[in-house]
């Protein structure tokens, strides 16, 4: 090798070091969270893009990922397919997968289903895990079992513990073959020995399934620790701080639900201990646990540590960064999310309505409720009363009164007090406040039903006893 040569080859090699040491800067930062301030944000975002154009693939890949969620970046997928074909002919095989996904699931004119294939069939060739998992799943159909084959393999030579996991979840596997290749790999194996106690616990064999989860927690198995807290939730005379205790366990080896069902516990708890210092400790603990799933992707934990920064549990109050986790947990369509953030956009901002009819879709009682008066107010009978029926379906009691006041005023339905008062009647059968008052009326005026002095006066009592201010002034 000449001496230029050999320069070149150094100065390749140190700008790779280079380029991956600010990836691994950026990887560790986002592990702790979310970045405080737009700056710090830009900083990550300049870092992986250096990387990038030094020629390290994961950070081309990252930043494809970032642009597929709109993370500090704007949300563009022909930015994320830049960026993942740059990883990909960098032979990465997680860029070569985000192009099969992006491809398969038709998110895009750019990529087709052929080239979603081709991309995998690359991914599957580089041995990516996740990769081999999706080529499985898609050889079901044909053939069971080298797909089941496929899978156990993944899990033995990859340690893809999805794969092996699927092989017990999926049930036109043979269960019998999967529990006794389960027997066999759990000798050696913790992850194995946890998911043994998880299959033994869905089919009730508690001993069995207590043995092998003891096994997996005894190794610090993070899935095993977690399935030794539900065997104790489950049990009949199991206990809930053991139950906590494994969950925290679990929590601490890496499992990410677990996190989260740890620092829902701790919440429930700092809610009814005596003193403001042990209130503190549980909700700073809770605060931690949902940081490190919600970085990780668990979305109900993104919601909660969203809750956290805007009211101040936990940690200090900070509402922009509680609203960017909202809208981080709102964007993988978690109900409650959705319908949060639709509630703070004014109403003519475009993702209000959006936000708010999917949230509807999805059966949330305040947003069916809210999109119904949304198309009541644009005078569309049908919607109005898809959206009320589809909740008093639920039987939502809100809805049973706000069709009731349709068919009372004659609004986008033909008037009929008969119906309306026994809406009114249901409405108040599931303890709506406000239907009481409205029967006071009713039998007190005869709408639609005979005068009832007796009966008007028991709706009153009722509206008073639960605070209704109109009926606190009334004598009857």
């Amino acid at each position: 090798m000449s001496g230029n040569t050999q320069k070149i080859v150094e100065l390749k090699s140190n700008e790779l070091g280079q380029a991956e040491t600010w990836y691994v800067e950026v990887f560790k930062k986002e592990q702790q969270g979310y970045a405080q301030t737009e700056q710090e944000a830009q900083a990550r975002v300049d870092l992986l893009v250096n990387a990038s154009n030094q020629g390290f693939a994961p950070a081309s890949t990252l930043l494809g990922q970032w642009h597929v969620l709109g993370h500090y970046v704007n949300q563009s997928i022909q930015a994320a397919i830049l960026f993942f074909q740059h990883g990909a002919q960098l032979n990465h095989g997680l860029a070569h997968l985000e192009l099969a996904y992006l491809g398969l699931n038709n998110s895009t004119d750019q990529l087709s289903q052929a080239q979603g294939l081709m991309h995998l069939q690359h991914a599957v060739e580089l041995n990516q895990p996740e990769a081999i998992f999706l080529h499985a799943q898609h050889k079901l159909q044909q053939d069971k079992a080298a797909a089941y084959q496929l899978l156990v393999e993944n899990y033995i030579k990859n340690k893809h513990q999805n794969s092996l996991k699927f092989c017990v979840e999926y049930s036109e596997f043979d269960s019998i073959k999967v529990q006794n290749d389960l027997l066999i790999i759990a000798e050696n194996d913790s992850f194995a020995s946890a998911l043994l106690a998880f299959s033994y616990l869905t089919h009730n064999k508690v001993d069995a399934a207590f043995k092998y989860a003891n096994i997996a927690q005894e190794a610090n198995d993070p899935f095993g620790c977690y399935v030794r807290a539900l065997i104790e939730q489950k049990s009949a005379n199991g206990d809930a701080k053991i139950a906590q205790e494994f969950l925290l366990k679990a929590a601490k080896n890496g499992h990410v639900e677990s996190a989260y069902l740890a620092a829902v516990t701790l919440l429930k708890d700092a809610e009814t201990v005596k003193t403001e210092q042990k209130q503190k400790e549980y909700t700073t603990l809770a605060f931690e646990l949902l940081t490190h799933a919600a970085v990780a992707g668990n979305v109900p934990a993104q919601y909660s540590l969203a809750q956290c920064l805007r009211y101040g549990i936990g940690a200090e109050k900070n509402i922009e960064q509680g609203v960017s986790w909202l809208e981080r947990a709102a964007m993988q369509n978690h109900t409650d999310a959705q319908f949060e953030l639709a509630m703070l956009l004014p109403l003519e901002h475009e993702h209000h309505l959006p936000l708010l009819n999917a949230a509807a879709d999805k059966a949330h009682v305040q947003a069916m409720l809210c999109m119904s008066i949304y198309q009541q107010r644009q005078e569309n009978a049908e919607q109005t009363l898809y959206w009320l029926n589809k909740a008093k379906a639920l039987n939502v009691p809100r809805a049973f009164f706000l069709l009731a006041q349709l068919y009372r005023d004659g609004k986008l339905v033909k008037e009929d007090l008969k119906q309306s008062a026994t809406l009114f009647v249901e409405a108040a059968d599931q303890g709506d406040v406000d239907a009481y008052f409205e029967l006071f009326k009713i039998y007190r005026d005869g709408l639609g039903v005979r005068k009832n002095k007796k009966t008007a006066g028991k709706y009153l009592d009722l509206a008073k006893q639960n605070q209704h201010l109109e009926a606190a002034s009334i004598e009857f």
